[in-house]
């Protein structure tokens, strides 16, 4: 009679069944090893005829959709947002250790100094290393001159680095340099890229960290599928060149924010990481200037400095730090010449961005006086 509970009436047919199924494992393993060896194999083919380097680990999508957004000298950077790369080297922007912009020929860095804290105006965008306000005053005080301004950065994020540099550099002397613009930044938690931000919560500053770099715009199985597969593949050359060309849109994810406003006092929170710094500052004996500067039209347009340099200003000085405002002599410039301000600024079409050496040249002097005093 048959057994409900024993297929095919015993155990005729178990000993075979289950050699098939051991034999397709076995089939199915050596498959995969098959596979995998002949990736590996095309993965180091292809390095060797690309003339890319055969044993370099390193996510290739990753750092391509870094260097497509950030720039060849710009970095992902966890606290910060993003930074600059060390010991990059290019025709007029160089750096050394720790993503330092060199000034002149030096190649390790200088301690006992200045140390030059700031966004793009103080890393000099857009002129030779030697033409940046850093170097500019290096050359009128003999002293060095550290320059770690990074393109872009916020009041908040200029505040972070400075806390990062202080101890690595050791300096006489920092120098917080703000464009008036900086501010407004510090009120984003996306700002072209992701950056952190501040928030102060029963008077006490709370930081916010970066969000991802690149978000998921897109919701849904397949969208998450996408995502979690680009991490593994990108670890390939091989699947990055193939992907790049065949998908661009898929594998470097054009979809990302760009800006992205919080709910924040910009000028308190300002206000209290410069004190935050000069308690740092002071702890190391080091003395902290506020240099502030701003865009060509604000000078051109207005009689006195915007309401958030104003107040920045102010409550910097309050803290005990001493202010170096460019607005008022390059003000006077404007009135005794209306043109002649512009030579003070690079032009590009009807816009005027970052200093020219002529006009970092004036920075430094003003610098200078107050670090003789």
């Amino acid at each position: 009679m048959h057994d409900p509970f024993r297929p095919n009436g015993g155990g005729r047919g178990v000993a075979p069944r289950a050699s098939a199924r051991s034999s397709r494992r076995a089939n199915l393993l050596l498959a995969l090893v098959a596979l995998l060896v002949s990736l590996v194999v095309f993965e180091f083919g292809f390095r060797i005829v690309a003339g890319v380097p055969v044993f370099k680990f390193v996510n290739w999508r990753h750092e391509q959709v870094q260097m497509d957004r950030l720039g060849e000298h710009g970095m992902v950077d966890p606290v910060l947002g993003w930074s600059i790369r060390a010991n990059f080297t290019s025709e007029s922007y160089n750096t050394i250790e720790h993503g330092v912009r060199r000034n002149f020929e030096e190649t390790s860095v200088r301690t006992g100094g200045i140390l030059a804290v700031g966004d793009s105006f103080t890393e000099g965008w857009e002129v030779g290393d030697d033409e940046s306000w850093p170097a500019h005053l290096e050359r009128l005080t003999g002293m060095p001159v550290v320059n770690v301004g990074v393109s872009a950065y916020g009041t908040d994020q200029i505040l972070l680095r400075a806390e990062r540099y202080l101890p690595i550099v050791k300096p006489k002397i920092l120098i917080v340099g703000f464009l008036e613009f900086d501010i407004i930044r510090s009120g984003f938690s996306w700002f072209g890229h992701p950056k952190p931000y501040f928030t102060l919560e029963r008077g006490e500053l709370k930081y916010h960290p970066p969000p991802p770099f690149e978000p998921n715009a897109q919701t849904g199985v397949f969208a998450d599928a996408a995502g979690v597969l680009r991490t593994p593949l990108g670890f390939s050359a091989l699947a990055d060149h193939l992907l790049s060309r065949l998908t661009p849109n898929y594998w470097y994810g054009t979809d990302h924010i760009q800006f992205h406003k919080v709910s924040t006092d910009v000028v308190e929170v300002t206000c209290a990481l410069l004190a935050r710094v000069k308690k740092q500052a002071d702890q190391s004996n080091t003395r902290m200037l506020l240099f502030m500067q701003y865009y060509a039209a604000i000078i051109v347009e207005n009689e006195k400095p915007t309401e958030n340099a104003l107040r920045v200003m102010a409550c910097a000085a309050s803290a005990g730090i001493e202010v170096v405002d460019q607005f008022g002599p390059l003000r006077a410039v404007a009135a005794a010449d209306p043109n002649a301000v512009w030579s003070y600024y690079i032009t590009k079409g009807e816009m005027y961005t970052h200093m020219t050496s002529k006009g970092n040249e004036h920075a430094a002097e003003l610098l200078a006086k107050a670090v003789r005093k």
